[in-house]
């Protein structure tokens, strides 16, 4: 069955549909077959497609005789379609000739005859035509009355012929009071007065100025016209090259879009020149949130006096010291919803550690900063974070930061970098923060270089960094949110009001979790247990639990401390699936963060350096005098007392000596088979006396004894290198003593 079109829809009709205009080509069974008036494309559209789009209002027809009226409309007004396109001035005076015209329908459909002679002169039917005309209209003051003498300012009413014309041409143009208008834009030269290469010439020279480099113009022009060719037929026709006025009237023609990119880039061009988005991202208080980072426009300084020295990059602090000037970063995160900001940081970098202390201060408390800074009102609750969006830059994009947003169960979305449309919430609320408070403090830079030339902020800084950041605490609590909103979606309501309205609408807001804190946005340190617990960054910690997994003996375990609240850790070991909670057993920290306990700790030992001088000279002598009373050390003047040393020296050199056998010795001879005959003399070497080792008692290693003499005694001494002695009286004479004959063999 061929389904009847419920629309008429003819050929050669424009269809704008889905942001194309697609223009009829014939009327199918099945539906229409369409041609893409920009692309070419040809294609069927189903009859209920097409309906269904004109009944939700998604698609125009534009039939082919109004497609003509609109064409020759805008052919005989110059582009022109209504008059809100025309000055106020040309408005005026289209009212007026229409006022004109509708008072001569009015009075030829009374019958009174109206000609072009009858409206030029001063009879009674152009009388009649200005009264009816000022009835009208009467602000235009046809009728030109005097007032005081002087001749009244009004309309000028033409003659009849121009009157005619003006009633032929509205009918004409079914009633459109946009023909009424003077055309005078329309008079002129229509034809190009330049010729083809001078245009060439011309595109050649914007091509070229369309540069990242931004060339100037004028030496641009100069320059092209020694490079650009021409033939010999162009040369030969004896007209020069354009003027530079021509040219810059042509530049000035190009969209400021084009200039713009091609000048500046596209990635600059997107952030000024591009679209901006007006959609409503979100309805619930916390939802999502926006963070970025801001190099502040101030400088400020430590103490308040400005000094200079110089410093080395190797060896220089990171943290700020007194009376250092420094442009510093500042970390904000803003609640889509409501506009409210839910947390700020100061820095002197953009990393990942202020990262994550801004996403601990949005999920903490911020009582302290409302007393430590006098802030009048409540400052924003402490919130769990849903949807998080922020762009490429490093302090955002890295796994540290990623990893906690995860672990605190959070949707992460980033943007891209330089496209300011992508959170433009966060953006405006830097802006909206240098213009009202930045601007008007000591040390203020300007929003960009070259801003202010009369002012140099560097010796002007009076802020030291706490100040600073007292002010901006002061701003977000007691002035932001209490300030008008015109941003997309609040309407005029405050940033307070709006999350007022948010949690009466959406319910209340979800609390954070301390568990997550700790472990996914908490500071990680490892340490071993002890007696007392565990210390980290030198604070004691421990629990009853803790010491049960202990057991007495020291175990490496993970600490997870939150630096905002230090009473409570949770400690973790490997090989233990349970998490261990510790309380804080140095009491004096309680109320104190991480920052604050250290820098007390780091205060104790700074504070004073003269008097601990002093402190660690009494202690020397204390302990040197409690040295000579207790006789243990001996007196360092006496050579005696160092004798014990060079004798257990001398002892240990001799017990690392190795005791060698002693080289063969070969003495006198006898005939074959007399060895054994005691009646037979042997002549005998002397025998050298050995040396002997007196303080060991043993014979020295270059010591020599024959083996046949080994059964004579060899005397020995205490006494090293002695003289032998000459044998007594007494003494044996070894070579007279005769032995009896051997008879038994001892093998």
């Amino acid at each position: 069955m061929t389904l009847q079109p419920l629309f008429n829809i003819p050929k050669g009709s424009i269809l704008h549909l889905d942001g194309r205009a697609l223009l009829v080509t014939v009327r199918e069974e099945s539906g229409y077959a369409v041609e893409c008036q920009e692309s070419g494309e040809c294609f069927t559209l189903s009859l209920e497609r097409v309906e269904a789009a004109i009944r939700a209002r998604d698609c125009e027809v534009i039939q082919p005789k109004d497609a003509e009226k609109r064409k020759a409309l805008l052919d005989y007004t110059g582009g022109f379609e209504c008059m809100e396109q025309l000055s106020e001035e040309t408005q005026r005076i289209i009212r007026a000739r229409l006022a004109l015209v509708l008072a001569m329908d009015e009075l030829r459909a009374e019958g009174v005859k109206l000609t072009q002679r009858n409206m030029s002169n001063c009879g009674a039917q152009r009388r009649a035509l200005l009264v009816r005309a000022d009835e009208i209209a009467p602000g235009h003051n046809f009728l030109r009355t005097r007032r005081g003498g002087k001749l009244a300012v009004g309309f000028t009413v033409p003659q009849g012929r121009t009157l005619a014309r003006y009633h032929e041409t509205y009918h004409r143009f079914e009633q459109n009071a946009v023909v009424l208008a003077d055309r005078d834009h329309l008079k002129g030269r229509r034809e190009p007065r330049l010729l083809p290469w001078q245009k060439r010439f011309i595109d050649y020279v914007l091509n070229t100025w369309m540069d990242k480099r931004k060339p100037s113009l004028a030496p641009l022009v100069n320059m092209a016209i020694g490079v650009f060719d021409r033939t010999p037929t162009e040369k030969a026709q004896g007209v020069g090259f354009p003027s530079i006025t021509t040219i810059r009237a042509y530049a000035k023609a190009i969209s400021g879009v084009t200039v713009a990119l091609g000048r500046n880039g596209r990635r600059h061009t997107t952030n000024t020149k591009g679209a901006g988005s007006t959609d409503v991202r979100a309805l619930r208080f916390g939802e999502k949130f926006e963070w970025d980072q801001v190099y502040l426009s101030i400088f400020t300084d430590g103490g308040g006096v400005m000094r200079a020295r110089a410093i080395d990059p190797e060896t220089a602090s990171e943290e700020l010291e007194d009376n250092e000037v420094r442009r510093c970063w500042m970390h904000a995160i803003l609640d889509v919803a409501t506009r409210e900001v839910l947390g700020w940081v100061i820095s002197e970098t953009a990393d990942a550690d202020h990262s994550l202390a801004l996403l601990r201060m949005a999920t903490r408390d911020k009582t302290k900063e409302k007393v430590r800074y006098d802030c009048k009102h409540e400052p924003p609750p402490p919130i769990r974070l849903g949807l998080s969006l922020a762009d490429n830059g490093t302090a955002t994009r890295n796994g540290r930061v990623y990893a906690a947003q995860l672990g605190m169960d959070m949707t992460v979305m980033t943007g891209r970098a330089y496209h300011a449309t992508d959170k433009p919430h966060v953006e405006r609320l830097f802006g909206t923060m240098q213009g009202q408070v930045l601007n008007f403090l000591p040390g203020y830079t300007g929003s960009f270089p070259g801003e202010l030339p009369g002012y140099d902020p560097k010796p002007s800084a009076e802020l030291s960094h706490d100040a600073l950041y007292g002010m901006i605490s002061r701003y977000f609590i007691d002035e932001y949110p209490f300030q008008e909103h015109l941003g997309t979606g609040m309407f005029g309501a405050t940033p307070r009001q709006k999350r007022e309205e948010a949690i009466r609408r959406y319910g209340p807001i979800e609390a954070p979790s301390l568990r997550e804190r700790f472990l996914a946005l908490g500071a990680k340190v490892q340490a071993s247990t002890t007696s007392e617990g565990v210390k980290a960054y030198n604070i004691p910690f421990s629990s009853p639990a803790l010491q049960r997994f202990a057991g007495g003996k020291s175990k490496r375990v993970n600490v997870h401390l939150d630096p905002d609240d230090l009473r409570t850790v949770l400690i973790t070991a490997e090989g233990h699936d349970e998490v261990i909670e510790a309380e804080l057993r140095m009491t004096v920290f309680k109320d104190q963060t991480l920052q604050e306990a250290i820098e007390i700790m780091e205060r104790a030992t700074k504070d004073n350096p003269t008097l601990r001088e002093l402190h660690r000279a009494h202690l020397e002598e204390a302990r040197a005098r409690r040295a000579r009373e207790s006789g243990f050390f001996k007196d360092s003047r006496d050579p005696s007392n160092y004798e014990t040393l060079a004798q257990l020296q001398r002892r240990a050199e001799k017990l690392l000596q190795v005791e060698t056998r002693p080289a063969s010795y070969t003495g006198a001879t006898v005939a074959p088979g007399s060895i054994m005959s005691r009646g037979v003399p042997v002549e005998s070497a002397p025998v050298t006396p050995p040396e002997i080792d007196g303080s060991l008692g043993t014979q020295s290693s270059n010591s020599t004894v024959p083996p046949n003499r080994s059964h004579q005694a060899v005397e020995t001494t205490t006494s090293p290198r002695r003289r032998p002695q000459k044998p007594t009286d007494d003494a044996v004479d070894i070579k007279s003593m005769k032995f009896p004959p051997i008879t038994d063999s001892k093998l």
